[in-house]
């Protein structure tokens, strides 16, 4: 081989190493700062929600604490009527296809 020929073969492999190194660095200054967002995220939220939990909620008096907790049994007893009902429902499917069967 020819000396020049040697010479452009080491600049070529040169260039695309630097070119290598510098995608490289693009992508991992990419991925960091994306990493710092989503923790200014996070930490934004926990803050916010330090803020509404430190807060005076609606429910702090007994007649609120009531009311919210008779409407969360209301919608319990409404799951619990409904659930067996539709229990019954795929025995009874699943008997009528093993007599089919």
């Amino acid at each position: 081989m020819k000396n020049s020929t040697k010479i452009k073969a080491t600049l070529l492999l040169t260039s695309l190493a630097c070119a290598a190194g510098a995608t490289a660095a693009l992508v991992l200054l990419q991925k960091k700062r994306e990493e710092e967002v989503y923790h200014e995220a996070e930490l934004k939220a926990m803050d916010e929600l330090e803020e509404m939990m430190r807060a005076e909620s609606d429910c702090a008096s007994c007649a609120c604490a009531e009311e919210c907790a008779s409407v969360e049994d209301a919608y319990q007893d409404t799951f619990d009527e409904e659930a067996p009902a539709e229990e019954a429902a795929d025995e009874e499917e699943s008997a009528e296809k093993s007599l089919e069967d």
